[in-house]
């Protein structure tokens, strides 16, 4: 039972890759760390692209680290991070693949940045989450309580990460719990993405386990159902839980993604995995 809740000793550096024109933008999701997208970050790498995997804001340290930062912080970061990537490439548009959360700051930025983002992966993003816990989430934080003062006000991950994969599930050194005020971010961040998705006019493809026991299969069935773009591709995995970057089928995921993105970023002589 203590090992679900023991931190994971899995690398949960930022990534940096050097490469050439082609850049590729890796995000984590909520909680989480680059650990969480380094297997299909070093795959792009592998491919001679140039990869960023940045730690976003609040992630990496604490749970008060993460309660005192909202989603504009992550989107900040996340932006950084863009602009850190674009410079290296000489002003390229960038291919970005962002998992859970990860995947709503992807969506942000294709919408607020159209014309500097080529193509993006979307891996396990929550649009909505279950109703009864956006509910639950909605009514304890609109009490008159300062969470972000309350860390430890928190919903621990009772099974640990969502993998699969028992043993990639405990070196993963993400949070085991989620601070109730950066739930609330949460929400608040897909209440902002949601309105935007159709005139998100990126190549998309759509990745999602459906096995999931954090994020409804429905939210990505929405997704791919709402875009606005021409070119929307699915991969629906049937063993794996929500980190579908580090479970049994990551393989499945690398390889499909990094021909997706070879395929539509607009780049060429890009192998596949």
């Amino acid at each position: 039972m203590l090992e679900r809740f023991r931190p994971g000793t899995g690398d949960k550096s930022p990534l940096s890759l050097a490469g050439d024109a082609r850049g590729v933008l890796c995000l984590h999701g909520i909680t989480g760390t680059p650990f969480e997208v380094r297997p299909l970050a070093e795959a792009f790498g592998r491919l001679g692209c140039s990869v960023e995997a940045p730690m976003l804001a609040g992630h990496g340290g604490t749970l008060a680290d993460l309660a005192r930062v909202g989603w504009p912080d992550w989107l900040r970061s996340a932006e950084e991070a863009l602009d850190r990537l674009q410079a290296r490439v000489g002003g390229s548009p960038i291919a970005i693949c962002g998992f859970s959360m990860g995947g709503l700051l992807a969506l942000r930025l294709a919408r607020l940045f159209p014309e500097r983002v080529s193509a993006l992966v979307v891996m396990s993003a929550p649009l909505r989450l279950r109703r009864l816990q956006v509910m639950g989430i909605r009514a304890v934080t609109w009490l008159p309580i300062d969470f972000c003062a309350r860390p430890m006000v928190c919903v621990p991950k009772l099974n640990g990460s969502d993998i699969a994969d028992p043993e990639t599930r405990y070196l993963n050194p993400g949070l085991r719990a989620f601070p109730l005020a950066s739930l609330r971010a949460l929400v608040d961040l897909m209440d902002v993405t949601r309105p935007d998705l159709p005139a998100i006019r990126t190549p998309t493809l759509v990745v999602h386990g459906r096995q999931d026991h954090t994020v409804p299969m429905e939210d990505s069935l929405e997704l791919t159902g709402s875009l606005g773009s021409d070119v929307i591709e699915r991969l629906w995995l049937d063993k794996s839980f929500h980190i579908v970057t580090l479970d049994v089928e990551r393989a499945a995921v690398i390889t499909a993604a990094t021909r997706f993105v070879a395929r539509y970023a607009g780049w060429s002589g890009a192998r596949a995995e």
